[in-house]
Formats: C-alpha cells, structure tokens, sequence
C-alpha cells in the first residue's frame, strides 16, 4: 500500500513539472510571435526596405506585457541584430534575431547589345535580397524606357546607372510620325516636335494637317504615340 502511494506522488511530481515546462514553452513562444511582429512593423515604419522577414529571436527575458515604449538597435541591421526594448514599467530586455531585408530592382529580361534602346518591354522589377542588390541599381522601370545600353548586358540582371545612358536630343521642329491607336484602329499623320524632347519622354507635338497641338510619347527618333 505504501508503495503505491509513493508511486502515486512521483506521477503527479512528474507530470506537474511536465504541465510548467509546456506552459514556460507555449509563454515562450507567444512572446517571441508577438515580438516578431513588433520588430517587423519597428523595421518597415523606420527603414526604407519593402519587405521584412526576421527569424531565429532570442529574448534576453520575459517581455513585459504591452507594446515597447522605445526599440533601439544595437548592433546590426541587417542579418545579425541586437535590438533593445524598453518597456512603459522599465523593464529593459534585448531580442536578438536574424534580420533579412528586400527591395525592388529593374532586371533586364534579356541580353542587350551596347548601343540598344531600351522599351518598356525589355525590363521586369524583382523584390530581391537588399544585400544583392548593387550600388546605383535602378529601382522603377519607368527611368530606363528611351535609354540606351552604354555597354553589353545579360539577361535577368539588375540594371545599374552606368549602365545606361541618355538617349539623343530631339530639338523642336524635328519631323516625326504621329500614331493614335484605340481598339479596333490606327491613324497615322504627319507632325512636328513643339519641344526638345527624348525618347520615352512625353513630349507636345502639333499635326500638320489640322495644325491641333497634342501630347504622346516619343517611342523612337521618328514616331509619337498618342493613346485614348
């Protein structure tokens, strides 16, 4: 009789300390989700990245309940960072975590040759790892339609300043051919630059025939296009 009891008591030791060790890992891991998306919304609200991804946290201790009156960082930033938060009853407690951070690049769809225009169709933006994005990457597609290679590039490359270059200068008074499409037709008519102007630049130009001044695009040296 008195063995089973004592059997009895080791059981409930036993599964007393496994129920505290569950509920110290379930508090743990509230704590660091919750930090996890504090720390996020710190990063994006303070640093220019678009997107954020934190992992591998480890809290120096118990995070006081509620939202950090004040996150420093350390050290870091990005990869391998230390961030310190203080909390409204001052507690002060460190998460270190490892911190990935992504951005736009324009990346080129395709090889081009020095001396090629580039259209709207040649590139494509892709969020990328901030840490393999070069220096002076370009970051809107918009900026490089109209520019030309001013070297060799392969595809699916981030572009980068130097590698382009301003197109030519077309002064006003330069002749061009004036296309206006809408679905189901085309019309084409003769026309003349009202201003200097470069490829994939909006530019005013007047038809020469009903002499009515408009605004398009400079798609290439010789055309304007005017979309309704």
């Amino acid at each position: 009789m008195r063995d089973k009891n004592v059997l009895a008591i080791a059981m409930g030791a036993l599964l007393l300390t496994l129920c505290l060790v569950f509920l110290i890992v379930t508090l743990t891991d509230a704590a660091t989700l919750q930090i996890d998306d504090v720390l996020k919304a710190f990063i994006k609200e303070n640093y220019p990245w678009a997107e954020v991804d934190i992992a591998d946290i480890i809290l120096s201790d118990e995070p006081s309940t509620g939202q950090p009156e004040r996150i420093l960082v350390e050290k870091g930033l990005p990869n391998k960072t230390v961030f310190v938060l203080e909390y409204k009853d001052g507690k002060r407690i460190t998460a270190s975590a490892n911190v990935r951070t992504f951005d736009w690049a324009v990346m080129t769809r395709r090889a081009f040759k020095k001396g090629y225009m580039l259209q709207k169709e040649d590139v494509y933006t892709a969020l990328m790892e901030s840490s393999r994005i070069p220096k002076d990457a370009i970051r809107v597609g918009d900026q490089v339609v109209g520019t030309v290679m001013s070297r060799s590039v392969m595809g699916n490359v981030p572009l980068v300043a130097v590698m382009v270059q301003e197109s030519q200068l077309l002064k006003r008074g330069r002749r061009v051919m004036i296309v206006a499409e809408a679905e189901g037709f085309s019309i084409f008519a003769k026309g003349e630059l009202r201003e200097n102007s470069r490829v994939g630049h909006d530019v005013k130009v007047v038809n020469l025939d009903s002499k009515k001044i408009i605004v398009g695009r400079l798609i290439n040296e010789n055309t304007v296009k005017v979309v309704f």
